[in-house]
């Protein structure tokens, strides 16, 4: 009885969790509806259903595939370099003082510096494919590293202070206990690499002149007034962007799970 209870609440909760989620998306829709039918004029506003219906025309091209497809590879793979790198040299930065001052100005440097000067910058370095790239990996590595570096910093002191009593092994630390400290800021570091880096790889997208991707899509159909397939193209990043988040979210919550039942265990 209880565990059907249990399970019965659950379905209760999630479904008035969707239910709500739903009814503010359909609120936001309805008001950009009515901002549309007030506008009137396609070219200033089009409405949500004109739109959709550009997102689902642009879908019959198979160059709409491979703009998403190379666009995301620019993403993830800025993303995963800047987050690896952030990993590694800000656990090195939180233990290692003097790394850390070696490192802060380059990082305090890439996060002072405008976005458009960075692109502008390695534009003139690199082939215009792997900007985007490029700079999202500058864009993003701050970020990792900060967050690993106060994690390292967060650790619990009298933890350490036991394990150096006990002569426990500096491995072991890192890994026993620095790595459990470090696990919730890298987690936000991550979720805060993939929502700026969808920004810096679209813009530097534009600005590099990059192609096939995104960013030149929506930098055509600007240049040709065609506002309906410029919401239709942001439409599209804005749900790459919440699906690759939910995904992310699930993966880290499933591998939770399974790290606690192996503890369990």
């Amino acid at each position: 009885m209880k565990i059907s209870t249990f399970l019965e609440n659950k379905r209760s909760k999630t479904t008035k969790k969707i239910i709500g989620k739903t009814g503010v998306a359909l609120f936001w829709v309805l008001l950009w509806g009515l901002a549309a039918r007030w506008v009137n004029s396609p070219l200033v506003l089009p409405s949500p259903l004109k739109t959709l219906e550009g997102v689902i025309s642009l879908a019959g091209d198979f160059e709409f595939f491979v703009s998403i497809g190379v666009t995301l590879l620019r993403v993830f793979g800025g993303v995963f370099i800047s987050v690896a790198l952030g990993l590694v040299l800000g656990l090195a930065g939180g233990l290692n003082k003097v790394f850390f001052e070696t490192m802060n100005p380059f990082v305090s440097t890439i996060k002072s510096l405008p976005v458009v000067s960075v692109i502008i910058l390695i534009n003139l370095w690199i082939a215009s494919g792997l900007v985007p790239l490029v700079v999202t990996f500058l864009i993003c590595f701050p970020v990792t590293w900060t967050n690993v570096v106060q994690g390292v910093r967060a650790t619990d002191q009298k933890l350490l202070q036991m394990a150096k009593l006990y002569n426990v092994e500096q491995t072991k630390i890192i890994r026993d206990i620095y790595v459990p400290s470090i696990k919730p800021y890298a987690v936000s570091a991550l979720m805060n690499a993939i929502g700026l880096g969808w920004k810096v790889t679209v813009t530097a997208e534009v600005l590099a002149n990059a192609l096939p991707s995104i960013g030149m899509n929506l930098y055509y159909a600007k240049i040709y007034l065609e506002t309906d397939l410029l919401f239709s193209w942001t439409l599209v990043i804005v749900i790459c962007s919440l699906v690759i988040e939910k995904i992310t979210l699930q993966v880290i919550g499933n591998s939770r799970k399974g790290g606690d039942q192996c503890r369990l265990s």
